[in-house]
């Protein structure tokens, strides 16, 4: 029995100026099957992704022989037309959150607005539907999340009001570009279901864009691979993943950290490609000798009963409520050493990080780093010691100010704190900078928008380093970027610390990530430690029942 099509595609290039960004690729996606499309940072999956809206910016433009939706040609479409099409039958959930989202606005409001955009509906009716799809993604509170803004919820609970807003209208053809990338493997696996279900119940094809190889071998029917704008490889999704032809695809599939060994570098799509695949593990006797080493020094940072609490919102008649996001916790962290923070969304993993650099300073609780208390600092020698603290967050675009070039934002950094340099020399430290993070000079002259997600996270480590720091807190640092492009920059991190000395805090909702990365585990829940202990054995030998569940919930164990 022929395959019913949804949308069919032929010759769609995408181009800026006179060079090919996605060049003359045919796609076509089955009624109610998933689609899944994979490949590096840069390759084009997402500038393909904002052809099928029409949403590219004005500095591209895109073309195609043939761009049928549902049996419909809508080459010949007008604007008018194209804003009935997006929102309704087709739905995107956005790769990055915190940029999708309107800052100044309660998420209820943004996706109460795209439901009345498409539908006839009072606003009662429509705030019960936003509060059921609330649900439905499985956000906590859905009435406090309504009346939320987007930098009052944690990200992976933006990326479900993202999700929330995509299917509000139950789209013929749902683009998911990284769905799940700021969510935690329970969550993940609980979204992946919900649109698995959603699909088959709407019969709603899906186009899943995604980094995680493994979540793609389960979840999808076919899968595409992009190389540099083309499409290299396509088929069925178990028939590709057990026997991938091109040297890609299979660089693809095994850049991800293993759970049962440890390389002393993660193999790349490059090292596939050039055929130099050369995987050295890290032996046991090797790491003890490490963590002798570690733990015979001082701790560089020392905490003691951090707490934190906010107070939420009431009316002026009620007693306000007292949340706590951190109840009182300690751990030292070594030089040198990478301590891996894990835990589901709004646990209090980034609201921690945040307390230790007293950007959002502990309700109470001691923080001492190089046994001075910082705590006891007046505002400016705290300023000066930030110089050693450096932070890359979770999502580099928002990171980084979108009207200035990269070169210049880093040689910002480098002024403020090295006054004593002259212009030549700030100058050269940035080039410096760039090289050592694997960038090429060209990139001091780009704009955020001009890069790739891999290449952006690259710069905000360039900026992170600026300040000669001892400790990096990194965010979630590498949960945006696709596989191979995670290799480079966890390669990159560890290379880093090698060569530098510098001591990491690791947050990250990825424990396969962690425990590649890291010397021990610190496992948050609802603002308490569970469990901390060194990596392997956490891993190997939980003991909570909560560390359990998040093993278990791991895409290698769960699909």
């Amino acid at each position: 029995m022929k395959e019913k099509i949804l949308l069919d595609i032929k010759g769609l290039t995408v181009c800026v100026e006179e060079k090919k960004l996605v060049s003359e690729i045919d796609l076509v996606l089955p009624k109610n099957q998933i689609t899944a499309l994979v490949g590096a940072s840069g390759s084009g999956k997402s500038l393909t992704a904002l052809s099928l809206l029409n949403i590219l910016p004005n500095t591209l433009k895109w073309q195609c022989q043939k761009f049928l939706f549902d049996e419909k040609d809508v080459l010949t479409k007008n604007s008018k037309a194209w804003e009935a099409i997006r929102g309704n039958e087709i739905g995107m959930i956005f790769q990055e959150p915190q940029s999708s989202l309107n800052p100044s606005m309660p998420c209820g409001q943004q996706v109460l607005e795209a439901l009345l955009q498409h539908q006839k509906k009072t606003t009662s009716q429509a705030k019960k539907e936003v509060l059921l799809a609330f649900e439905k993604v499985q956000l906590p509170d859905p009435n406090r999340i309504y009346n939320a803004y987007p930098h009052e919820i944690s990200g992976g609970q933006k990326q479900r009001v993202m999700i929330a807003m995509a299917l509000i209208n139950n789209p013929k053809l749902l683009i998911a570009d990284e769905p799940t990338t700021a969510l935690d493997v329970t969550v993940q696996k609980e979204i992946i279901a919900l649109i698995k279900k959603l699909q088959l119940q709407n019969n709603m094809s899906v186009l899943f864009i995604s980094h995680d190889l493994e979540l793609v071998q389960a979840f999808a029917d076919h899968v595409s691979v992009m190389q540099n704008g083309k499409i290299v490889e396509s088929g069925p999704c178990k028939a590709l993943f057990k026997n991938p032809q091109h040297p890609y695809t299979k660089g693809l599939i095994n850049s991800r950290p293993p759970l049962d060994k440890r390389p002393e570098t993660l193999p790349t799509i490059a090292d596939f490609l050039n055929h130099t695949v050369s995987i050295k593990n890290i032996t046991n006797a090797e790491r003890v000798q490490r963590h002798l080493t570690l733990y015979a020094k001082k701790p560089l940072l020392e905490v003691f009963d951090l707490e934190k609490h906010y107070l939420l919102e009431a009316p002026f008649w009620k007693k306000k409520k007292v949340f706590q996001a951190v109840k009182k916790l300690s751990f030292d962290l070594y030089p040198g050493e990478t301590l891996g923070l894990v835990g589901e969304s709004g646990c209090g993993k980034s609201t921690l990080a945040r307390a230790l650099l007293f950007l959002d300073p502990p309700t109470s609780g001691s923080v001492f780093f190089e046994g001075k208390a910082l705590n006891k600092m007046d505002k400016k020698t705290l300023h000066a010691l930030r110089k050693k603290i450096q932070y890359i967050f979770q999502d580099p675009f928002s990171a980084l100010h979108p009207l200035k070039k990269i070169g210049p934002a880093i040689e910002e950094v480098i002024r403020l704190h090295f006054p004593q340099k002259n212009k030549i020399q700030v100058h050269e430290r940035s080039l410096e900078l760039l090289e050592q993070v694997g960038l090429s000079q060209e990139f001091y002259h780009r704009y955020p928008h001009e890069m790739s997600g891999g290449q952006r996270q690259r710069a905000v480590i360039a900026r992170a380093l600026a300040t000669e720091p001892l400790l990096i807190i990194c965010d979630e640092a590498v949960a945006a970027l696709d596989i191979s492009v995670q290799a480079q920059v966890i390669n990159l991190l560890r290379r880093l610390q090698k060569q530098l000395g510098i001591t990491y805090l690791f947050i990250s909702h990825d424990l396969a990530v962690v425990k590649y990365l890291s010397d021990r585990i610190l496992v948050m829940n609802r603002g308490q430690i569970e469990e901390l202990e060194e990596a392997d054995l956490l891993y190997e030998n939980p003991q909570k029942d909560y560390t359990k569940k998040l093993i278990a919930a791991l895409p290698s164990k769960v699909w």
